[in-house]
């Protein structure tokens, strides 16, 4: 006799079942934290590039793209050039920094970027995603 009872393909279907339930949300947790990447990076850019402008023209707005010395690729910016968007992200610039909110996906957060302006740390609000942001160097707001 060949082959498998239908028994033992039900066992075997469930088995994988739980696996998969169980890999998941650690996975949907992994590609979150790459996402959070793209944002650590663009929003670093953007206050890198605020700092510069600060240190040459101290009493200048810094909150526009027209005050940045640097160019985005991924996005397009709104028509007050205060607000640029990419397909998850949204980063509103300010005074102070940065501010990149999540657009989409399970996971709705905020991360904010200070620059020399403001003497705080980065922070991370709105999710409970915010308590893997703390290893890289967020604060978690409440």
């Amino acid at each position: 006799m060949k082959g498998f009872t239908l028994l033992e393909m039900l066992v075997v279907v469930l088995i994988a079942g739980i696996l998969a339930s169980v890999a998941m949300p650690q996975y949907q947790k992994a590609v979150e934290r790459s996402r959070s990447a793209e944002a650590i990076m663009t929003a670093k850019a953007i206050v890198a590039a605020q700092n510069r402008s600060l240190d040459a023209f101290p009493n200048d707005d810094v909150n526009t793209k027209d005050a940045l010395d640097i160019s985005l690729t991924d996005g397009t910016w709104d028509s007050t050039n205060t607000t640029y968007t990419t397909p998850a992200f949204t980063y509103t610039l300010s005074n102070d920094g940065v501010v990149a909110t999540r657009r989409a996906g399970n996971y709705i957060y905020t991360l904010t970027f200070y620059n020399n302006n403001v003497d705080s740390a980065n922070t991370c609000s709105g999710s409970s995603f915010c308590a893997n942001m703390t290893e890289m160097g967020f604060v978690q707001a409440e």
